[in-house]
Order: C-alpha cells, then sequence, then structure tokens
C-alpha cells in the first residue's frame, strides 16, 4: 500500500502549472483509472479538474498528499473517494472514516473556503462492507459540512467510469451550465 513515487513525482511536475482555485480529485484507484479530460469534455465541463488519485493509495497515505493539494493548488473543491485499497485489504470500517474524518479537519485547518465532497466508494467485493462504510460516510459529511455524493448505483465494473461520471458531474463543475446529455 505504498504510494508510487513516480506517479507522485509527475503530480508535483504538473501541479508548477496548473491553475489555482480549481476541483481536484484525490482517491484510489477507481478514481485514478477514471479518464477525467475526456469525461469532462463528454459532459460540457469547464471548470479546470486535475485528478491527483494515485493507485492503491491507502487513506492512512492521504492527508499528507491532500496538504500538498492544498499547498500547492488552492483548490476550490476537493472531491475525495478514498478508503477502497485499505478496505480491500482488511482494516476496519471505523478506523477508516476516522482517517478520514482526519483529513477533513487538516483541509478545513488549512483553507476553510476549500469546499469537500465526499464521494461513496461502488467497486468493493465485500458489499455489506461497501454499505457500511457508505452510510458512515454519509454520516461524517453531515457532520462536517461536507457534501456527500452517492455513486454506489455506479457499476464498479464500469470501465470509463462513464456512470460515476454522470453523477458526479454536476459537484465537478462551477460552470453555470452544464451540457446535459
Amino acid at each position: 500500500m505504498c504510494v508510487n513515487s513516480k506517479e507522485l513525482h509527475n503530480y508535483r511536475l504538473l501541479n508548477r502549472f496548473a491553475r489555482k482555485n480549481s476541483v481536484v480529485i484525490l482517491g484510489s484507484t477507481y478514481a485514478q483509472e477514471m479518464p477525467v479530460g475526456e469525461l469532462k469534455q463528454i459532459f460540457g465541463i469547464l471548470s479546470d479538474i486535475y485528478n491527483r488519485s494515485l493507485s492503491e493509495l491507502s487513506v492512512f497515505e492521504a492527508k499528507e498528499i491532500a496538504e500538498e493539494i492544498i499547498t500547492e493548488l488552492m483548490p476550490k473543491k476537493i472531491v475525495l473517494q478514498l478508503g477502497e485499497t485499505d478496505l480491500d485489504n482488511g482494516s476496519d470500517v471505523d478506523a477508516v472514516i476516522s482517517e478520514i474524518s482526519s483529513i477533513i479537519s487538516k483541509i478545513k485547518k488549512m483553507d476553510k473556503s476549500t469546499e469537500i465532497i465526499l464521494v461513496s466508494l461502488n467497486n468493493l467485493n465485500d458489499k455489506l462492507m461497501e454499505a457500511d462504510f457508505n452510510t458512515k460516510l454519509e454520516k461524517t459529511a453531515s457532520k462536517t459540512n461536507c457534501t456527500f455524493v452517492d455513486i454506489s448505483s455506479a457499476s464498479g465494473d464500469d470501465p470509463s467510469r462513464i456512470n460515476a461520471f454522470r453523477i458526479l458531474r454536476y459537484f465537478l463543475s462551477d460552470d453555470l451550465t452544464l451540457q446535459i446529455i
């Protein structure tokens, strides 16, 4: 569950050229595999969206990366989809939720104006665990004044993540209008 240093290095280089006040996605493998640039075009989203997700990212490694994103990119919104790696590897749901709460606190401490969006999981093998996690994540979002987005109805088997993106698009945009497809 160690962060891929090459992926992280590439993101650090790209961050030098990224626009501030944008939308940033931070997640693990599911989010990392989402072709954000192409889906953004398909759905007519004009906002700058940077996917800084890392394959096999553990929630327990994500806080430092989130801090770096806030410092370097100063995003208007940060979309978090974390926990899949940890839960698939046997971590306790409550421990993962606790760490997500800690990440939220850190982000809010660094920049109170950043909107935080928590995204449910939809690709765990254990569907009971997934449902328990998503319920607790939604409660965490409510307690921490974050937005919760439930993509659990989007099949985790959708290789291009179109259905998940279709749900997320309203939360990824700071545009006044969206093209509806």
